[in-house]
C-alpha cells in the first residue's frame, strides 16, 4: 500500500459510539497538525515496540532438515508513552503491549501468557524459514505438493498463520524457550538515543477499559527527563497537545533507525466520554498511527493523559479527535505500585 494514502490499517471496534462519531484505536494514517514544538516535552516521549523472542525448532518435510531458529526480537505493534520517573518508570497504553489478536478479533485487552508468546514466536520464526531458506514451504505445505519447484504463495500474515498452524499439527515445531519483548527507545537527546528492555509491571482493569499500563526501564544513569502530573480534571475548551511517534503500514518498526524523533498536534478539549465507569476525554487534535500511548499536555505543559483512540466521522476517512484517558488512571495505577511521581 502506499504509505502516502491515509489509510486505516488497524481497525479495533470499542463499546463507544457518540453523536455519530466512531471511536476506533489510533493505528491509522493521517497527516497530524503542525503545532508549537517543545524539545522539553519530547524529551519525555518515548518510542515502544511489542515482540517476541525465543528459539524454535523447525522441521522441514521437503527438505528433510530440521533447524533451530533464533527469534531474536519479532516486534508486533508499536506506540508511544512518557517516562514519569527519573530512575526509568513509563505510562504507555494498555493495547500497545497487550496480545495484539486477541485485540483484533475480540476487541478486548489482554495480557499474553505463555501460550500466546509460544505462537508468535512460531510464526515468527516461520516467517524467517520461508523467508531465508525454503520460499516454496508454504505453497507445497498447504497445497500438498512436494515436487512442484515453482513459488507462488503470498507469505502474507493469514497465510504465515496457517503455516504455522499446519506444521504445529503436524508436530514439526517446537519451541524452545520464548518471551516477550517490550523495548523502550529514547529520543537521541535522552539515554544516547539508545533502546532498553522493559518489564510489564501492571496493567488497567480490562473489564473497564482501562487502557493504561505501566513499564521499568533500567537506565544507565537514573536521570531520565520527567515533567509533572496534573492532578486537576481537564476542562472542555483547554488547550491540549499530544506526542509520540507515529508508525507506517508496511511494518517496518522505527527500530530500524539510528534515532527516534517523536511528533506533535494540537487542538483542544471538547468533551467527556464515560464507558463502563472509565472516563475519556476528547479532543480537536488529530492524531496517527503509533501516537497511543503518547502523553497529552496541558497549557502548563503537564501530563494531563495519554492517549488511547482516534475517531473518525460516519462516512468519512479522515481523523477527526483524538481520545485520551486522564492522569487519574496515572496516579492511580503508580500508586497502586509504590511508585513516587511529581503530581501537582
Amino acid at each position: 500500500m502506499n504509505a502516502g494514502k491515509k489509510i486505516l490499517i488497524m481497525v479495533v471496534a470499542v463499546a463507544l459510539a457518540i453523536s455519530g462519531v466512531y471511536l476506533i484505536e489510533s493505528n491509522y494514517y493521517f497527516s497530524p497538525q503542525n503545532t508549537t514544538y517543545s524539545p522539553q516535552l519530547a524529551a519525555s516521549t518515548v518510542y515502544i515496540e511489542n515482540g517476541v523472542s525465543g528459539v524454535v525448532t523447525l522441521t522441514d518435510p521437503f527438505l528433510n532438515k530440521t533447524i533451530n531458529i533464533n527469534v531474536v526480537s519479532d516486534p508486533m505493534d508499536s506506540g508511544s508513552g512518557v517516562t514519569v520517573t527519573k530512575d526509568g518508570y513509563i505510562v504507555t497504553a494498555f493495547h500497545v503491549v497487550s496480545d495484539p489478536d486477541t485485540l483484533d478479533n475480540q476487541d478486548t485487552l489482554k495480557k499474553m501468557n505463555s501460550s500466546d508468546i509460544n505462537h508468535y514466536v512460531e510464526e515468527a520464526a516461520v516467517r524467517e524459514y520461508i523467508s531465508n531458506v525454503n520460499p516454496q514451504l508454504g505453497t507445497k505445505l498447504l497445497n500438498g505438493d512436494s515436487s512442484s519447484n515453482s513459488y507462488s504463495y503470498e507469505t502474507n500474515q493469514q497465510d504465515i498463520s496457517a503455516i504455522t498452524e499446519t506444521l504445529s499439527q503436524k508436530n514439526l515445531l517446537t519451541v524452545k524457550s520464548s518471551q516477550q519483548v517490550i523495548k523502550v527507545k529514547f529520543p537521541a537527546s535522552v539515554n544516547g538515543g539508545n533502546s532498553l528492555n522493559a518489564s510489564l509491571i501492571d496493567v488497567g482493569n480490562p473489564g473497564t477499559d482501562e487502557d493504561v499500563a505501566i513499564l521499568k526501564v533500567n537506565p544507565v544513569n537514573n536521570n531520565l527527563p520527567v515533567l509533572s502530573v496534573s492532578s486537576q480534571k481537564p476542562t472542555i475548551g483547554e488547550s491540549v497537545s499530544i506526542y509520540g511517534y507515529p508508525g507506517n503500514d508496511s511494518g517496518n518498526y522505527q527500530k530500524t533507525q539510528s534515532s527516534v524523533t517523536p511528533k506533535s498536534t494540537s487542538g483542544s478539549l471538547i468533551s467527556e466520554i464515560s464507558s463502563y465507569g472509565t472516563v475519556y476525554y476528547k479532543t480537536s487534535a488529530p492524531t496517527a498511527s503509533g501516537y497511543s500511548g503518547g502523553p497529552v499536555f496541558n497549557s502548563q505543559n503537564n501530563v494531563m493523559g495519554i492517549l488511547i483512540y482516534g475517531s473518525i466521522v460516519k462516512q468519512q476517512s479522515k481523523t477527526e479527535s483524538g481520545i485520551f484517558l486522564s492522569s487519574d488512571y496515572i496516579i492511580q495505577i503508580c500508586k497502586a505500585n509504590n511508585v513516587s511521581i511529581t503530581v501537582v
